[in-house]
């Protein structure tokens, strides 16, 4: 049940004034601030590892000093944490009935918050996103996500458009965090963008999959997604091509272009193979919400282990 005053928001507003004024109630605040971004970014800060390991990738490919790769390891963690916690805090303060179903766990439903709240954290978010992206020297990428998320969810987040807008998102949030996790490390030249709009188009398109498993709460709430407006077979079959196909990708993609089509292609096309293949078989012969979820938890892992190949196949022979 959503109100604006809930009793959780009223026991937690209650908290405030245990203890003694000072470092107690300062405490208190950030507690319950780290459980609700906790529930609010549960299922979205594995989007974080993108540009924490692409960011490992660049400063090894510019051979960068131990000290100062791991300088801008850290610059991609804070970015892509506020990567995501921009958009999840937009998105969930606006999907309060859905989440009630689908994901009662969030803040919003559980009472810890309302959606007047979550919007203000946005707003702060916005602010800091961009400032710091700025002092990092990565300032572009944080204000293409921010008109991203302002363009998507002021005209076109409504379920009938669903279809239309979600996949395009997830391209520029790839484009977002990639870019951003390189640019911290190392300058942007032709192998990083080859890289970024590889994996920034080839992944996106193959994660329409995800709607499979979340076919009753759409239907519910009039959604308009892949699976419901094709079919889960259609989807699932789409999928299934993108996992087949990743091996090559990467090999003809991404290996030769950088200069290593050479055994270290092979064997990261082999091993990513492996696990896409799993993927591409599962998405075809598992139904269930159980099974998808995990399909869905091991392409990310390629997703992953192909960004986490680009230092083995970006060092020179």
């Amino acid at each position: 049940m959503l109100t604006d005053g809930t009793a959780g928001a009223d026991r937690a507003r209650r908290g405030v004034g245990h203890g003694t004024p000072g470092s107690r109630s300062v405490a208190g605040w950030l507690r319950r601030e780290a459980n609700l971004t906790g529930r609010m970014m549960a299922d979205d800060s594995f989007i974080a590892v993108l540009p924490i390991v692409f960011s490992v990738a660049a400063g090894a490919y510019a051979g960068r000093p131990a000290v100062e790769l791991l300088a801008g390891v850290g610059k991609a963690v804070v970015l892509a944490l506020l990567f995501v916690y921009v958009f999840v805090s937009v998105n969930q303060a606006r999907s309060g009935a859905e989440d009630a179903l689908n994901k009662p766990y969030r803040p919003v439903p559980a009472g810890l918050v309302t959606p007047k709240g979550l919007g203000r954290r946005f707003w702060v978010a916005m602010v800091v996103y961009p400032v710091l992206g700025w002092v990092f020297g990565a300032w572009p990428w944080p204000l293409l996500w921010q008109v991203t998320t302002l363009v998507v969810h002021s005209r076109w987040a409504s379920p009938r458009y669903y279809l239309w807008w979600k996949t395009p998102m997830n391209i520029s949030g790839a484009v977002t965090t990639l870019a951003t996790g390189w640019q911290v490390s190392a300058p942007l030249g032709a192998t990083a963008w080859t890289w970024i709009a590889t994996v920034s188009l080839y992944f996106p398109l193959a994660m329409i999959f995800e709607d499979v498993r979340d076919m009753d709460g759409d239907r519910a709430i009039g959604r308009r997604t892949p699976a419901l407006v094709f079919g889960p077979t259609f989807v699932r079959r789409w999928f299934a091509t993108f996992s087949a196909l990743l091996p090559c990708v990467v090999y003809f993609g991404l290996a030769r272009p950088s200069g290593a089509g050479d055994w270290r292609g092979v064997i990261s096309a082999v091993v990513l193979g492996i696990l896409s293949w799993t993927c591409a078989a599962r998405a075809l012969r598992r139904h269930s919400r159980s099974a998808d979820r995990l399909t869905l938890q091991l392409f990310f892992l390629t997703w992953v282990l192909t960004l986490a190949s680009a230092p083995f196949l970006l060092a020179k022979a």
